[in-house]
């Protein structure tokens, strides 16, 4: 029965990723802003992938272990929990609002992409800080 439910949160989010690649196409080439449009869509699509990937780490792999005390490991698990919401908007607010920017489009484009390969570090750093109880 675990493995079911693991195939079925594995199939989700690939079938996720993959609508988010059909809808972006990251490789159409963009006639005014080429590089930069390519940019944000792969950063994008980086993102996506780290986000997705500790979602599943958080779902089936995660300690479970709460901290009852004010202590230096709470602070650190409301930090994570403060990246975490900070991390799922931006770069999708960054993504969807692109079309609406016009006069500063490519500046915009290339700070959205430095938001989402820094967010999508941080998202990697915590998938290796982590101790995951894989079973």
């Amino acid at each position: 029965m675990n493995f079911l439910l693991h195939f079925i949160f594995i199939a989700s989010f690939l079938l996720i990723y993959i609508i988010a690649i059909i809808i972006l196409k990251p490789f159409r080439i963009h006639h005014k802003r080429p590089v930069s449009t390519v940019f944000i869509k792969v950063s994008y699509l980086v993102y996506l992938a780290c986000f997705m990937l500790l979602a599943y780490l958080v779902l089936f792999y995660s300690a479970g272990i709460e901290p009852e005390e004010d202590t230096e490991e709470e602070r650190i698990l409301n930090i994570f929990t403060l990246f975490s919401v900070f991390a799922f908007f931006v770069p999708n607010a960054g993504i969807m609002i692109r079309r609406r920017i016009r006069s500063w489009r490519i500046p915009y484009n290339y700070l959205i992409t430095a938001l989402n390969f820094l967010i999508a570090a941080g998202l990697v750093w915590y998938i290796i800080d982590m101790p995951w109880q894989f079973r």
